[in-house]
């Protein structure tokens, strides 16, 4: 044996052997808990709640059982073949995505439950643990992965070795558990009225010192949780476990909508704030300063927020000057691509996403968006004719449909004798296109006619 197999062999001893202890706590769950509450009746008000306690653990159970363990197995006497089982099964582990996304309100559920129906089922499966104890190891699980495979890396490195898809498969099983955390963390927020999942995909959150600046109002500096959506930035304040509540949460407490959004980076050095704008219907503007514990956290959240304002920044341009829009990606595009708002490379490839940016480039400007206008689709009755504007400059209008580029899909039309090709796009000799309107959410089409003048 060389000198890196023995400690190589020891990682994956243990990685199996924590896999089988993993698939037996599984097991009491599935076969006891679930599988008594099935033979059995249950309590009048818990009729109905299994599904929200246990989630889709029972999927977890069988895939583990059934699979995943069997394959972990045969890696001890081909170890290589360990990076590629993580990384060909990523859509498989996201089913702890689905897991962690119902965790907080299984929680609700099971605390209710935990010292009477619940105990009782214990003492009669004779289980140790309680229920919440083992609804929490798949979570523990999924976090666990990552740092097997970091110290079968560490190993791999040291010997010399090829660690191309053991670097895959470390990337791989760090980006599902944060995934799981993120997902945990915004089903604990609690008073936010809005539809969160209408928000689009978490970029970012993490904990800053927020100090709010309402005109000359200046407010005490307070710890907040702030999430970083596609189309809003929620703030929270964390709930404070000392005083009585046993399940973490956030109770929210404001937001910015990415239309009215600003960002003004930091100019005093590393370890200053960065403040966040919001521009409100009445022209007035309220700044946010978020100081964050390293300033790491401040470049990745400055980076994630020019990205997104430039993305915006696109679509209305691409609204303002349709033709010429049409022009220049006709230029770049075959005509049997779909159009839409130019991205830069990296934002292609996960938009918006906080793993796709460069996070040691600071943005070269001074303030973001601060002017920005918001675009909004006219209320039903309003006329459509070929004068009137698309892009509306009011601020942030109070009773407008917001509209922004992850809810909108463009479509450009020629007018007239227009000769179609493949999707949609059309080319033509004459000077006016026909901007379409589609909303993700409502199906909806409005259509505009542009003139080039």
């Amino acid at each position: 044996e060389t000198f890196y197999q023995i400690p190589v062999e020891y990682v994956l001893k243990e990685l199996i052997e924590t896999e089988k202890h993993y698939v037996a706590d599984l097991g009491l769950i599935v076969e006891g808990y679930m599988g008594t509450m099935t033979s059995k009746s249950v309590p009048e008000d818990m009729k109905g709640k299994d599904k929200i306690v246990f989630g889709n653990i029972h999927q977890i159970f069988d895939w583990h059982k059934d699979y995943f363990l069997g394959e972990l197995e045969k890696c001890l006497a081909e170890p290589e073949r360990l990076a590629q089982l993580f990384i060909k099964h990523e859509r498989r582990l996201h089913m702890y995505v689905v897991y962690c996304q119902n965790k907080p309100k299984s929680e609700h559920i099971v605390s209710e439950y935990i010292e009477t129906y619940f105990e009782e089922l214990r003492q009669q499966l004779g289980h140790r643990l309680q229920l919440n104890d083992l609804l929490i190891k798949p979570v523990q699980r999924i976090m666990k992965y990552q740092l097997l495979l970091k110290d079968f890396l560490k190993y791999y490195t040291k010997a010399g070795m090829d660690t191309e898809e053991l670097e895959k498969a470390v990337e791989v099983m760090c980006f599902v558990p944060k995934r799981c955390n993120d997902m945990m963390n915004v089903g604990r927020l609690q008073g936010f009225e809005g539809k969160i999942t209408a928000q689009g995909k978490l970029l970012q959150q993490d904990t800053f010192t927020v100090t709010e600046q309402d005109s000359s109002f200046l407010s005490r500096a307070k710890e907040r949780r702030v999430f970083l959506f596609e189309q809003m930035v929620i703030f929270s304040e964390p709930i404070d476990r000392k005083k009585g509540f046993s399940i973490p949460g956030y109770i929210f407490k404001n937001s910015i909508k990415v239309s009215c959004l600003g960002v003004e980076p930091s100019v005093d050095g590393d370890d200053a704030p960065f403040v966040l704008t919001s521009r409100n219907p009445d022209g007035s503007v309220v700044r946010f300063q978020l100081q964050a514990a390293s300033p790491d956290v401040c470049r990745a959240w400055v980076n994630d927020v020019v990205q997104i304002l430039e993305s915006q920044r696109n679509f209305l341009n691409a609204l303002q000057s349709p033709i010429e829009y049409q022009r220049r990606e006709s230029k770049s595009n075959s005509l049997g691509r779909c159009m839409r708002p130019p991205l830069s490379a990296a934002s292609a490839l996960r938009p918006h996403s906080s793993a796709s940016i460069d996070r040691h480039k600071l943005p070269s400007l001074h303030s973001y968006n601060t002017s920005l206008p918001a675009l909004y689709l006219p209320s039903q009755g309003q006329g459509q004719g070929p004068s009137e504007t698309y892009s509306q400059r009011d601020p942030c209008p109070a009773d407008s449909h917001t509209v922004s580029p992850s809810h909108v899909q463009l479509g450009f039309t020629d007018q007239p004798n227009c000769q179609a090709v493949s999707n949609g796009l059309y080319t033509s000799t004459t000077q006016s296109a026909q901007v379409v309107y589609m909303h993700a959410c409502t199906g909806k089409a409005v259509s505009y006619v542009a003139y080039d003048i």
